[in-house]
């Protein structure tokens, strides 16, 4: 069931939307309440995963780009190892299951063309998944949308590929995995 919000969370939302980095005091004052009444509520509305303050690289002004991907995957036991991959995965932002033939949906990102391309091909790789969509986005000209920087965490992906042994990455079609140091990194240079 979901959950209610009433004026002063509202309120409160509208601030962090506008300054995510807001201090409980300036909130307080904005949203014309006590710095205890605003601290116990954006508490509540943080541990109930009401409202997301989220950090990270925004996909636009680094011009990376987006496509969503249908995958219709065969059998149920399939559907969940390949859900708990994409979860994992650094170049996947959402997933969606569906009644649908392409029972699972998500979106995906990557710095450039031959990244975003590799990475909807290597579907292709796993067992019992089919493509049953490609819709290649390109780059937001609205909207922040923001991916997650990890720093290198040796050579181990969490789909457990391995970007040495992958063609795609050995002919610099994709830029690897953004979590290894193999990944080539165009942000640093």
């Amino acid at each position: 069931m979901a959950k209610k919000l009433d004026a002063l969370d509202l309120r409160i939302l509208s601030e962090l939307q506008r300054d995510g980095r807001a201090t409980i005091s300036s909130l307080a004052e904005n949203v014309g309440s006590s710095r205890p009444t605003v601290t116990n509520r954006l508490r509540r509305l943080l541990e109930d995963e009401l409202v997301v303050i989220h950090g990270g690289l925004n996909l636009r002004k680094f011009g990376f780009k987006m496509a969503c991907v249908g995958l219709e995957v065969k059998k149920d036991a399939t559907r969940k190892e390949v859900e708990h991959l994409l979860k994992s995965c650094p170049r996947v932002l959402n997933v969606f299951r569906t009644p649908d033939k392409a029972n699972v949906h998500l979106a995906v990102w990557g710095e450039d063309d031959q990244t975003i391309n590799s990475t909807i091909e290597s579907y292709r790789d796993k067992t019992g998944v089919d493509i049953v969509y490609a819709h290649y986005l390109g780059t937001p000209i609205h909207g922040d949308i923001t991916i997650d920087v990890q720093p290198s965490k040796g050579s181990e992906t969490p789909c457990g590929m391995s970007c040495n042994e992958c063609h795609r990455y050995e002919n610099d079609w994709c830029t690897g995995c953004p979590i290894t140091s193999d990944y080539k990194d165009p942000i640093l240079g």
